[in-house]
């Protein structure tokens, strides 16, 4: 005896047609189109918000923000550029891209190497020059990605982006001890 008839004969006593009426009746909205699909990207959010904390060593809240920093700051340099006339090209997203790339590859290096190397603890504190390279680096990029995206909106005419971007910039020198009469 085949072992699908099998099947279908225990089934057709409990009232289905066959294997297939029985995983349509009990698990038909789990195969759904729209049921695969959303478990597919519910699988694959959480798999890529737990790659970027091991990776990274930032969480998943941080990581959106991070990530809406960026399409901002990048959407706003190319409002920017079309208000000073200059045309937009597929070249600057390639320039978009490797400023990701070159943001995220210190990131990576020190976070692995704060991971996986054990300090001593000298006076109660453990000596980790990379957790605090780690934190620096992290901290540079955010202020140059916040600092960009307020020059992007002061060409774009944001009426506060120029004063918060004096002010940013006035104090991140001054806490650094860094001469601000750049330009």
């Amino acid at each position: 005896m085949d072992i699908m008839i099998a099947i279908n004969y225990v089934l057709q006593g409990f009232g289905f047609d066959n294997l297939t009426d029985f995983k349509k009746s009990a698990f038909g909205f789990m195969f759904s189109e729209k049921v695969i699909a959303g478990g597919s990207v519910v699988a694959f959010l959480t798999a890529l918000a737990d790659s970027i904390e091991s990776l990274f060593g930032i969480n998943h809240a941080f990581f959106t923000a991070y990530a809406i920093l960026i399409i901002f700051e990048w959407f706003s340099g190319i409002g920017a550029s079309r208000k000073r006339k200059e045309q937009h090209s597929s070249r600057k997203l390639g320039r978009m891209i490797l400023k990701i790339a070159a943001y995220s590859i210190p990131l990576y290096v020190l976070n692995t190497f704060s991971k996986n190397i054990v300090f001593p603890i000298v006076f109660g504190y453990e000596v980790d020059p990379f957790t605090w390279l780690y934190y620096t680096v992290l901290m540079v990029i955010i202020w140059q990605l916040l600092v960009s995206l307020l020059e992007n909106l002061d060409v774009l005419g944001v009426p506060f982006a120029s004063k918060l971007l004096k002010i940013i910039n006035k104090k991140f020198y001054s806490q650094l001890g860094l001469d601000d009469t750049h330009d």
